[in-house]
């Protein structure tokens, strides 16, 4: 496994990850409607694209458009918050691994392993399934606690290479406490690591949520994300594909768009 280092990521990456963060903050600023407002359900419903609607609407005639930008908030929010539980649990065990002794590290890294072989998706559904509607913030917490393994098995590793290092040899032997070598040696020193890591678990979550809420397990209706916007086509994809093709391509693009990055933070310049 490559080893994250400190690269630049390039400005076309930057300028589209901040287009897309001020999108997601700006969605229901720029919505021309309510998200859940029926505009005319007799003349209105499943109108394609046109002026007026620039994607469109559903079958309750609710604009798409509007729909399309406040579900950017709840899909892109709930996997930012599910990257950051995972990079805090993930971050947590990986170093609790590495500073423990042998037994420890072997006993929580097997256990580590143990979780990351089950299937997540089919946790997820015994869990949310099991709950019943989740909010926003549990089914976040849901996703990043189902989402912590790949960041502990990183955070170890390159854990273990920092304590191999002279520096940190050099600290552990002036008897720096061990929480000050956590906090002032090791967490600075796997920035690069965390980034990357946080980043993965962002573009895992989000097509995983957008699954959610398509069954009508994640996104609570009439509240829109990416995902139970796609679901509202009814299984008539051919004659209703607006609905399914934007937020499909928001999908697709943004789990790209944060594959690129992470590759970008990894490899750097490399092609």
């Amino acid at each position: 496994m490559t080893r994250p280092q400190r690269h630049r990521v390039d400005a076309t990456t930057l300028l589209t990850v901040g287009g897309i963060v001020a999108l997601t903050l700006a969605g229901p600023a720029l919505a021309p409607y309510a998200p859940t407002e029926a505009l005319d359900p007799q003349r209105l419903a499943w109108q394609p694209p046109s002026a007026q609607f620039l994607l469109g609407t559903d079958g309750f005639s609710r604009d798409v458009l509007s729909r399309f930008l406040v579900g950017a908030r709840h899909t892109l929010g709930v996997a930012l918050l599910a990257a950051g539980v995972a990079l805090v649990l993930g971050t947590a065990v990986g170093l609790g691994a590495a500073l423990a002794g042998r037994w420890r590290e072997s006993f929580l890294m097997r256990c580590t392993d143990a979780l990351l072989a089950m299937p997540r998706l089919l946790v997820l559904l015994l869990v949310v399934t099991g709950t019943g509607a989740l909010r926003l913030d549990a089914l976040a917490l849901v996703l990043g606690a189902t989402g912590w393994m790949t960041t502990a098995r990183l955070v170890r590793q390159e854990t273990r290479r920092l304590l191999a290092t002279d520096a940190l040899r050099g600290a552990i032997v002036l008897g720096v406490p061990p929480a000050r070598l956590v906090t002032h040696h090791l967490l600075p020193a796997l920035a690069p690591t965390l980034a990357v890591a946080a980043t993965g678990a962002f573009a895992s979550a989000v097509p995983l949520e957008s699954g959610l809420s398509y069954l009508g397990l994640g996104v609570p209706t009439p509240l829109p994300s990416w995902g139970n916007i796609i679901a509202e086509a009814e299984g008539d994809l051919l004659r209703r594909w607006w609905v399914v093709v934007f937020p499909t391509a928001a999908i697709v693009g943004t789990v790209l768009l944060a594959n690129r990055v992470a590759e970008r933070l990894t490899h750097g310049d490399a092609p």
